[in-house]
């Protein structure tokens, strides 16, 4: 089952990782930043990290799969991602484990984001942040012949 996540959070993937190391400047990120001091390096790490807290989240309960490249927008980040059983998420896909697994939980702002009200992800209301919506069913088959 795949799942769409979108979020007003910059969760850009850039593989930004580990310790600052001045000696391995300069560099370009997974997204194409110009990693050439330690500000652009720890916005670049912020931004990464905010990837692994969504990843650390949709994999709570089950291990995602295909999980594709962070697309943007001027306002939202939204990827895609695959799970064998979409009720490990709460049934009659409305995802409502999920959504309140992640309700709450702080995110690193200040990055590209515009939209955001606040430091946590959101997922219902008028302030809400981040959106989780199953995009495809497949039909089941019986089996059984």
């Amino acid at each position: 089952m795949k799942i769409l996540c979108r979020t007003l959070f910059d969760c850009s993937h850039t593989g930004t990782t580990g310790r600052f190391n001045a000696g391995k400047l300069p560099y370009n990120d997974n997204v194409g930043n110009l990693i050439d001091d330690q500000d652009s390096w720890n916005y670049s790490r912020n931004q990464q990290r905010n990837w692994e807290t969504l990843n650390q989240l949709i994999s709570l309960r089950t291990q995602p799969y295909d999980v594709q490249v962070v697309l943007s927008d001027p306002d939202t980040w939204q990827f895609e991602f695959e799970v064998e059983q979409l009720d490990v998420y709460g049934s009659d896909n409305n995802l409502s484990v999920l959504l309140n697994e992640c309700n709450g939980v702080p995110m690193i702002v200040g990055l590209g984001e515009k939209l955001t009200r606040s430091a946590t992800l959101i997922t219902s209301g008028p302030n809400q942040s981040i959106w989780f919506k199953p995009i495809n069913n497949p039909l089941e088959t019986d089996t059984n012949g």
